[in-house]
């Protein structure tokens, strides 16, 4: 599913316009992003939890140059399910 096959799910679920869904869409992941890259957690009751996790600089080696290379710190974003939405990807109670 793309972005706008989503957004126009979700304004017709929540019965609005395609406009007000994709706002709703656009403040939810600046929250994601703000609270992520603080590293602390999101937890969604029922969906699962983001959480941003740090990664510091690292140097690494180019294979093909043999060049060494300093990559700068990042914030990586996990994903985990809650017990409730692995339990409706099993096929279990709606």
């Amino acid at each position: 599913m793309d972005n706008r096959s989503f957004t126009g799910n979700l304004a017709q679920r929540l019965g609005c316009d395609a406009a007000t869904a994709a706002r709703l869409l656009e403040g939810f992941s600046m929250i994601l992003r703000e609270q992520c890259g603080e590293e602390n957690r999101v937890a969604i009751p029922g969906f699962g939890t983001f959480e941003g996790i740090k990664h510091d600089e690292e140097i690494t080696t180019d294979l093909v140059s043999g060049k060494r290379m300093l990559l700068p710190p990042s914030i990586e974003v996990r994903f985990s399910a809650g017990g409730m939405l692995r339990k409706r990807m099993k096929g279990g109670k709606k």
